[in-house]
């Protein structure tokens, strides 16, 4: 499964993420959305890709969040990720929102919608079912 398989059951593509020493970052890690994408509490599935590699799979509550999170924050996922970003590499970014709304039952409204952690968790087992093995960044982080 490439970038392009992704593409085509409805993921999109949202911007770039890239590692350079003229970043004015701690960690020299920035992100780049396109101007009509608005990241800010997307919640979904986004896929980090090396041209068409699938290197990460993951999901997020606010897609902004998370991502300033691997510009700036520690943490073992944030961490090994950015160690294993190539200097001045434009890595794509790729994202499915879950759609989130709110349904009457019981007499009263609850939050309904697809469940973005159940849905990172089924690409994971389906990436392994077809390539043997764990996107390289999901490596070593499950």
């Amino acid at each position: 499964m490439d970038k392009n398989h992704y593409l085509n059951v409805g993921f999109k593509f949202v911007g770039y993420m890239y590692k350079s020493e003229t970043v004015k970052k701690k960690h020299k890690v920035a992100v780049e959305w396109l101007e009509t994408f608005d990241p800010t509490e997307k919640m979904g599935v986004y896929i980090i890709c090396s041209d068409d590699k699938v290197l990460k799979i993951g999901e997020s509550q606010n897609l902004r969040h998370r991502f300033s999170c691997y510009e700036s924050h520690s943490g073992q996922t944030n961490k090994m990720v950015r160690e294993n970003m190539e200097k001045n590499h434009m890595y794509p970014l790729l994202f499915l929102e879950c759609p989130s709304y709110v349904v009457g039952f019981g007499g009263v409204e609850v939050p309904s919608g697809i469940n973005y952690r159940i849905l990172e968790k089924n690409l994971i087992k389906q990436y392994i079912a077809e390539n043997e093995e764990l996107p390289i960044w999901n490596k070593g982080i499950q």
